[in-house]
């Protein structure tokens, strides 16, 4: 049964070792394909860049997916994967940096263009993160800052709350309410206007629409080292999750998700 004394939730999601290859995240990504309206993510960010910048990094640059976008958007360019999993590094082509964002080993003002996508809600330190993050750009220099909003999956959620009071008899945390809770889109708006004159937002909502539960299931499941739970209660929560689906899919033809997040454009540091 679940330890009492094992971390929390909330301590487990910001574990580098979460991220120990690109699989899991892969799967959540995976979700995406059944969004609409379709954005082209790193094309919101490639087309918001002005000038011709000389070095871009990448920061939380996961399995390289901005990285790549910058690379061909910007052949000049020095465009650096930074991240402080070295496992998920190995997917994406060099040049890349092991490094944490709260001490970045770059100079002060040395990058033109800097990314933080869906990854400062991890970080023990947000604030300190963000100091770091303005202390690397240069005058003139753009931060491109994604997150989730707090109405994000509000359909998700309730299936794994269900799931926990069902095969467990408790509340289980999910890692989408650390990242609400730690880092919205709201908050993270609030916080970077402190630190910056221009904090634009590129809002992105949509829907997801999944016409059978595998997706679903898959993404749940990737969520395993982000919970506290003995992989038997996992197991078990991952049983109940299954029965729903099945039950409303046996119902209805599709299973809408609410999605909503959004690009935060920021210029003019305030130094």
């Amino acid at each position: 049964m679940h330890n009492a004394s094992a971390p929390t939730t909330d301590e487990r999601f910001q574990k580098v070792d979460n991220y120990r290859s690109e699989d899991g995240l892969a799967v959540r990504q995976g979700l995406y394909a059944y969004k609409t309206p379709d954005y082209d993510l790193p094309g919101v960010v490639t087309s918001n860049i002005t000038g011709r910048p000389k070095r871009v990094l990448d920061v939380g640059c996961g399995n390289g997916r901005y990285t790549g976008r910058l690379r061909e958007a910007f052949p000049d360019a020095e465009v650096i994967g930074v991240d402080l999993a070295s496992g998920i590094l190995e997917t994406v082509p060099e040049p890349t940096v092991v490094a944490d964002v709260a001490e970045l080993p770059f100079e002060d003002s040395s990058a033109d263009v800097v990314l933080a996508m869906h990854m400062l809600y991890h970080v023990p330190d947000i604030p300190a993160a963000l100091e770091e993050l303005r202390r690397v750009l240069a005058p003139g220099g753009v931060l491109f800052v994604s997150t989730l909003a707090s109405d994000d999956k509000q359909e998700y959620h309730p299936i794994w709350c269900e799931a926990g009071k069902t095969a467990l008899g408790t509340e289980v945390r999910q890692a989408l309410s650390v990242v609400v809770e730690r880092f919205s889109l709201e908050t993270a708006q609030s916080m970077l206007a402190e630190r910056f004159a221009s904090v634009v937002l590129h809002d992105l909502p949509g829907v997801i629409e999944l016409p059978e539960p595998g997706p679903l299931v898959a993404a749940f499941r990737s969520e395993a080292d982000f919970t506290a739970l003995a992989p038997e209660d996992f197991e078990r929560l991952m049983e109940a999750i299954e029965r729903q689906l099945e039950d409303h899919f046996a119902k209805h033809d599709l299973l809408r998700i609410t999605s909503h997040s959004g690009i935060l454009e920021c210029r003019d540091a305030k130094r």
